[in-house]
């Protein structure tokens, strides 16, 4: 249903005092966006929007253009959302109508605002109808029922058909990433950092080596002779490893338009986070120190380049390990493991993806913003009752041609216990 002409004069009076300020005046793209988005509320189809037809519409994509690849949509609605904001709070912090994109959706919203800057209260309900209104308006509301189901299932499969990440159709936040997104709490991507050893302009690092002090087993005095270096060695944590960046891009992407994400480094993760915010921990325990102080007792861990099941069940095996050696560069397969916690004392919640290898960590991302993956999953986890444990562990299984994970399948899963101080 397209608004009223009352709403749609003042409807257009707001974009067009939007779009003559400073936030766009200058930024042709978000105007254009902005635009189309406008036509599109006018028209009474704003809910209807898809991303593949904003891609086409508003950005000249290409007929194969594929949403669930291309997240260029996502992350420009998302900036239109940010500069509308800033409109608001600095040039027109008094407006009297607003318009916004509600997080998760791609429609733009036209609200009025009251004296005290929140959005005006519903009108006073109508008085109770007669008993022929009653009839006449059940029968309306049947109707439309009718209408919305088959609207809703429309849209349903469109997004089943396009949706690039984890959070799916636009405005259906997944049951998996809901109480990690959906909170008062911040999240916080850590990126996990490997010590490298700086010799003056030379920077050297032994794989197995991640604190200072086992940097014996690095035969230093050689290097430095080596490489000639005038300076004391030492440890430096500049660099992450290319799968962890594609993980928390990978992660941005899906979540991004969804909630405010920070980045930080595991060498600078103070304990005040832990305990204020919710964490996504991207790489192994030994570049994210904080891992092995979570909560609960982790049957899969990783250690000297394979992971360990610590207690395994009938038919698994005691070592999950990538099949190629060391010293090769290009791997076929690697294991990763997902680390799940629910909402423990003293933690938020918490996710860890973490593997053997850099391209394991970059799977593992992949894998938890598909949803078919994801279903997949959550259908090995899911308890009788429907619902999912609170704390586990799964082990995923990926291929790789020239270092990008092309194939990804889950092997196993335990649900964790909770740590008993001693």
């Amino acid at each position: 249903m397209s608004a009223s002409p009352v709403q749609t004069a003042e409807f257009q009076q707001e974009l067009q005092r939007v779009l003559g300020s400073e936030s766009f005046r200058t930024a042709e793209a978000l105007r254009r966006l902005l635009g189309y988005l406008a036509d599109a509320y006018i028209a009474g189809s704003g809910r209807s929007l898809k991303e593949y037809s904003i891609g086409r519409d508003v950005m000249n994509k290409p007929e194969d253009y594929d949403p669930r690849v291309d997240a260029s949509v996502r992350v420009q609605i998302g900036k239109l959302r940010q500069r509308l904001e800033r409109y608001y709070n600095n040039e027109d912090p008094t407006a009297t109508n607003r318009l916004s994109i509600p997080k998760g959706h791609f429609a733009l919203a036209f609200e009025p605002i009251s004296p005290t800057g929140q959005p005006a209260p519903p009108p006073p309900a109508p008085p109770p109808p007669s008993i022929n209104g009653w009839k006449w308006g059940a029968l309306a509301l049947g109707a439309l029922v009718l209408i919305l189901a088959g609207t809703l299932l429309t849209l349903w499969r469109a997004g089943r058909v396009v949706a690039p990440s984890a959070v799916a159709a636009p405005g259906d936040l997944h049951e998996f990433w809901r109480p990690i997104v959906d909170t008062k709490r911040p999240v916080v991507v850590v990126l996990g950092s490997p010590m490298f050893v700086r010799l003056n302009t030379h920077y050297f690092r032994n794989p197995w080596v991640n604190e200072w002090k086992d940097a014996q087993e690095i035969p230093l005095a050689e290097l430095s002779k080596l490489v000639k270096s005038n300076t004391q060695p030492s440890p430096t944590y500049r660099w992450t490893p290319f799968g962890e960046a594609a993980a928390a891009f990978r992660i941005a992407v899906a979540l991004g338009p969804l909630k405010d994400l920070v980045l930080k480094r595991s060498t600078v993760l103070a304990w005040e986070d832990v305990r204020n915010s919710n964490l996504i921990f991207l790489g192994p325990a030994k570049f994210n120190r904080q891992i092995p102080d979570l909560p609960v007792e982790q049957d899969f861990v990783i250690e000297q380049g394979a992971v360990k099941n610590l207690r395994p069940r009938p038919g698994e095996t005691k070592l999950y390990q990538k099949p190629s050696a060391p010293e090769v560069e290009d791997i076929p397969e690697d294991y990763a493991v997902i680390t799940r916690v629910h909402g423990t004392t003293g933690w938020g919640e918490v996710l860890v993806l973490a593997s053997t290898s850099t391209e394991g960590t970059w799977a593992a991302a992949e894998y938890l913003t598909t949803p078919e993956a994801l279903e997949g999953m959550m259908k090995q986890l899911r308890k009788e009752t429907g619902s999912m444990p609170d704390n586990y562990q799964v082990i995923i299984r990926s291929r790789f041609k020239s270092q990008v994970p092309i194939q990804t399948e889950f092997v196993t899963h335990h649900v964790l216990r909770p740590r008993v101080h001693q």
